[in-house]
């Protein structure tokens, strides 16, 4: 576990920042003065994901938190089921799923993430209104492999994976036991040329990987980028100028943006 030390007044966008990274949850704890500590579950190797947060607060104080693992789990009693859309649910792997044309059983450990978050949802539904059946897909920053997962076992696409989460390989291997589904983990996806990718990660990311974000698919394929804040949306579509914007869905501050590279 590790503890964020922030002021009251950063707070509330650290919080967002840390549900970006993929955590599962949030805990507010009431510091001394005019800051609050923020706790929270980045697994075991998490110093790429405290760069990115020492980088954008450079005020913040991280420090390790050791949770015996039964009580950093208690998050797991009050998960529940996300709708993404009137047939698609996302279910946490421990919960009895409700009544859905199509379940997606995710166990998310420690990654990015159980599928509850709004970066998440707002994908998917781009994702499933614009990609066709048998589509080949890449998931990129996976996480758990809940998008790539999900558009497999509803559209029967070929979908492949990749995130530099050191466990989330193995995790992905989990969920696609829970669905009967098969992805395949890259390490390079020069050459893919896949008809869909998936980037659902932080907007520095998706400027920093915007040329390998684009290269992953064949032109005129479809790229979903997700993972923005409103205000951020403008700054990353920049680096993908030379595509055409198809929709955008926004909720909760949350934008999410699909584009046909030209």
């Amino acid at each position: 576990m590790l503890d964020f030390l922030v002021s009251t007044s950063e707070s509330e966008l650290l919080a967002d920042m840390l549900w970006s990274l993929g955590v599962v949850a949030v805990e507010e704890r009431q510091a001394s003065g005019d800051f609050v500590t923020l706790r929270t579950s980045m697994g075991v190797e998490y110093s790429v994901s405290r760069d990115h947060i020492t980088k954008s607060f450079p005020n913040v104080i991280v420090s390790v938190a050791h949770i015996e693992r039964s009580v950093a789990d208690t998050w797991r009693a009050h998960a529940a089921p996300t709708w993404v859309t009137e047939d698609v649910v996302l279910c946490p792997a421990w919960v009895t799923p409700p009544d859905a044309p199509h379940v997606i059983r995710i166990e998310p450990a420690d990654t990015f993430g159980l599928g509850n978050h709004t970066t998440t949802v707002l994908a998917l539904q781009l994702g499933l209104r614009h990609c066709k059946r048998d589509s080949r897909v890449f998931d990129f920053g996976c996480g758990s492999g809940v998008l790539a997962i999900a558009v497999t076992k509803i559209l029967q696409c070929e979908s492949f994976v990749f995130d530099i989460a050191h466990n989330a390989r193995e995790v992905v291997n989990v969920n696609n036991e829970l669905n009967n589904v098969n992805t395949t983990w890259l390490n390079d996806s020069i050459n893919l040329s896949a008809d869909l990718v998936f980037a659902n990660i932080l907007a520095p990311v998706l400027i920093a990987e915007s040329t390998t974000i684009k290269g992953s698919v064949h032109e005129s394929g479809l790229i979903v980028l997700s993972g923005m804040r409103d205000d951020q949306v403008q700054q990353v579509l920049l680096s993908y100028s030379e595509c055409l914007e198809l929709e955008r869905e926004s909720r909760d501050g949350w934008t999410a943006v699909i584009l046909r590279k030209m």
